[in-house]
Parts: structure tokens; C-alpha cells; sequence
């Protein structure tokens, strides 16, 4: 728990708002995604694996399905299907050990992973900074809550602490 409240100290201070981003990608999924005030499709109660998370997290996950338009969530798979898909899809993982073998590399560009709980022990940071530095992990955005990879092979590698 110490370590939670630590991590928490420090992600508040390295973190920004909109303002600090310099993406137009990672600028419109914060304007327009993660700080709006109406969640148009709550979907979460569809899926058993996402009741167990706190209120804030549901509400976050929610902007998030909202904002990209996800009509289907994977939960703890290996990789992405072969097919090249041009729909958004989200994979998520409850523990970041659950991607200790991924390999990141047979994710598709519109492949968005959600990683819950990347601040809860010394090691699961670890493994977050880990991911971070990983060529194929084109954007990552730290929500302390939530960790976000996107594949955006069209994209300068950058990472985003943002508040929510």
C-alpha cells in the first residue's frame, strides 16, 4: 500500500493535462475522449472481468470504449488475429504479469492494449518501464490507473503521463 501512495506522489508530479501534449493523436483521445463530461456508450456492465474495477476506473474505461468506438473487448490474449483489422480493438489485461511472454510485435496498428494495475508493486512498474522502452510500443499513455500501448506505426515513439 506504501508503495501505491509513493508511486501515486510521483505520478502526479511527473504528470500533465492536454496542455503538456504535443500529439494531435494523444491531444484528441484526451480532449475528446478521456475529459468529456457525458460517457455516450457505457458498456462495461457487458463484461464480467471489468465489473470488479472501482467506479473512477469504469468511468475512464467507458471514455475510452466511447472515444475509439470499440464494439469488442479481449481480455488476456497473446497476440492479435492475423487479419488486418481497420477497426480499433482493445485488449485488456487485469495484471501486467499476464504480459511477462507477450510479444509485442504481432500486435496490428489499431490494436490498443489496457494494462490495469502498472503502479501496484515495485515490479509491476518495472515491467511497465520495460514496455515503455520497447520499439514496438509506438505510444504509451501512464493513467496510473490504466496503462495504454498503442501500435501506431505511423507515429514518433512517445510516452504520456496524463491525469484523469
Amino acid at each position: 500500500m506504501l508503495f501505491k501512495t509513493i508511486s501515486y506522489i510521483q505520478f502526479l508530479i511527473r504528470s500533465t493535462n492536454q496542455h503538456g501534449v504535443h500529439s494531435p493523436f494523444v491531444y484528441n483521445f484526451i480532449t475528446k475522449g478521456l475529459y468529456t463530461k457525458e460517457i455516450k456508450n457505457n458498456s462495461i456492465s457487458e463484461y464480467s472481468e471489468l465489473k470488479k474495477l472501482s467506479k473512477k476506473e469504469q468511468k475512464v474505461f467507458s471514455k475510452i470504449i466511447a472515444y475509439f468506438k470499440i464494439d469488442q473487448l479481449y481480455f488476456d490474449v497473446k497476440s492479435s488475429n492475423k487479419s488486418e483489422d481497420k477497426e480499433y480493438k482493445i485488449i485488456y489485461f487485469k495484471t501486467i504479469e499476464k504480459i511477462q511472454s507477450l510479444k509485442l510485435n504481432t500486435f496490428k496498428t489499431k490494436d490498443i492494449l489496457i494494462i490495469h494495475g502498472i503502479h501496484q508493486q515495485k515490479k509491476t512498474t518495472l515491467r511497465w518501464q520495460e514496455i515503455i522502452k520497447s520499439k514496438e510500443a509506438k505510444v504509451t499513455i501512464d493513467l496510473f490507473y490504466f496503462g495504454l500501448i498503442f501500435f501506431r506505426k505511423e507515429q514518433v515513439k512517445e510516452h504520456f503521463n496524463i491525469r484523469v
